[in-house]
C-alpha cells in the first residue's frame, strides 16, 4: 500500500449507542465497512447466519457483503462504524480487503486499531482535515493488514494444547448451529466427535464457559426471536423450527431467558413497527 498513490475516501465515521431491540435490516454496500464493537454486545448477521459479537470484537464488510445488525432484549452496545471507498490494493478488486473472515479475531495490535478509529471520527467532519484522516485510515489499514497476517501466521502454526481444543469446540459449535432444530444430545455429540461425555462437556465449558447443553437451548432461543419478529408463523409452528416439540416448554425456556413471553415479543415488535 503506497500512501503516495493510497487516497481513499471517507463516507462516514461514527459511533453510536444501540439500546435494546434497536435494529438495522439487511443490506450491503459498494465500498469497505469497518465496524467495531467497543463496549456490550450485539447479535449481526453475516455468512448466513445470526451470530453474537462482543466488545472487542472488529467486523470488516467488503462490498456486496450482505449483512444486518439487531439488540436482543436486555442488551445494548456502543459501535463505531467507518465507511471507505475509492481504494483498490493490489491483486484485489475496488474497495476490497484481503480478509477471508469478516469477525476479526482478538489480537494486541487491534486496541491499535480502535484508538486509531476514535481519532478518526473526532477528526471527520472537521475543516482542512483531509491530510489527518488520510494518514489515520492509512495506518488503521496497515494495523489490520498486520492483523490478517498474524492470523495467517497463527493458523499456519503447530497448534498448542489450547488452540487444539478451541479448535474441537468450535467444530461442536459449528454442528450445534447447523442442527439445532434437530434433537442433540451430549451422548450424540460425544459420539459424533469421537470423544467422551464426560471430557466434551469439560472442555466445551473451558472454552465456552457454557454446557453443550445450554448453548444448544441459547442458539435456539436466538432463532426463535428472530423468527418472531421476521415471520407470522404460530408461536407452536416457532418453536418446532427451533427443535422443541413441546410449545409450552418452548415459552417456558424463552421467558426465562429473556425476561418476556414469546407472544409479547411479537406483539412489540408489531408495535414498533406500526409506529
Amino acid at each position: 500500500m503506497d500512501i503516495q498513490e493510497f487516497n481513499p475516501s471517507i463516507y462516514y465515521a461514527f459511533d453510536v449507542w444501540n439500546p435494546e431491540n434497536n435494529e438495522n435490516k439487511k443490506h450491503h454496500h459498494d465500498f469497505f465497512e469497518i465496524s467495531i464493537i467497543l463496549e456490550g454486545e450485539a447479535s449481526y448477521f453475516f455468512n448466513q447466519r445470526w451470530q453474537t459479537v462482543r466488545g472487542g470484537d472488529i467486523l470488516l464488510f467488503n462490498p456486496y457483503v450482505e449483512h444486518a445488525e439487531r439488540q436482543l432484549p436486555n442488551t445494548h452496545s456502543h459501535q463505531l462504524h467507518i465507511g471507505i471507498g475509492r481504494f483498490e490494493l493490489e491483486g484485489f478488486s475496488k474497495n476490497t480487503f484481503p480478509n477471508q473472515e469478516i469477525l476479526l479475531s482478538s489480537q494486541e495490535d487491534q486496541i491499535k486499531v480502535f484508538d486509531k478509529a476514535w481519532q478518526l471520527i473526532n477528526e471527520f467532519g472537521r475543516q482542512h482535515i483531509n491530510l489527518i484522516c488520510k494518514g489515520l485510515i492509512f495506518e488503521m489499514m496497515g494495523l489490520i493488514l498486520r492483523c490478517l497476517e498474524q492470523n495467517e501466521q497463527a493458523d499456519s502454526a503447530i497448534l498448542s494444547k489450547n488452540d487444539r481444543l478451541k479448535q474441537a469446540v468450535q467444530l461442536i459449535i459449528t454442528y450445534i448451529e447447523n442442527n439445532y432444530a434437530q434433537e442433540i444430545t451430549i451422548e450424540q455429540l460425544a459420539t459424533t466427535h469421537f470423544v467422551s461425555p464426560t471430557y466434551l462437556s469439560k472442555i466445551f465449558k473451558e472454552v465456552t464457559g457454557v454446557s453443550p447443553i445450554n448453548y444448544l437451548i441459547l442458539i435456539r432461543l436466538q432463532q426463535a426471536y428472530q423468527l418472531l419478529v421476521t415471520e407470522e408463523y404460530p408461536i407452536k409452528e416457532v418453536a418446532r423450527a427451533v427443535g422443541y416439540e413441546d410449545a409450552y416448554h418452548f415459552s417456558k425456556s424463552f421467558k426465562k431467558q429473556y425476561g418476556i413471553a414469546p407472544s409479547a415479543v411479537r406483539q412489540k415488535h408489531s408495535q414498533e413497527m406500526a409506529n
